[in-house]
């Protein structure tokens, strides 16, 4: 996808960040309810880790997600910490 944002950072910006419903955010970035699950399920994996001081590589080979996608969680993480 190059340097433009996710399809899962999109998702999760809108969940975490903006606060909408899970079920609202599938609807307008037209995916699936399983879809949007996943990806805040991953999110809050990532979180968990990062919360606990862990390098990306450890996250990556606990969770399996690739390592651009959790740098991508990492900065959403970031964005969320920085609006509190």
């Amino acid at each position: 996808m190059g340097s433009s944002i996710s399809h899962k950072a999109l998702v999760v910006k809108k969940a975490i960040l903006e606060k909408k419903d899970p079920a609202q955010v599938a609807r307008e970035c037209n995916h699936t309810q399983g879809a949007v699950d996943r990806y805040l399920k991953d999110y809050h994996r990532v979180k968990t880790l990062y919360d606990l001081d862990q390098d990306i590589e450890f996250i990556h080979l606990v969770t399996q997600i690739s390592k651009h996608v959790i740098k991508q969680y990492h900065n959403l993480i970031k964005e969320e910490e920085e609006s509190c």
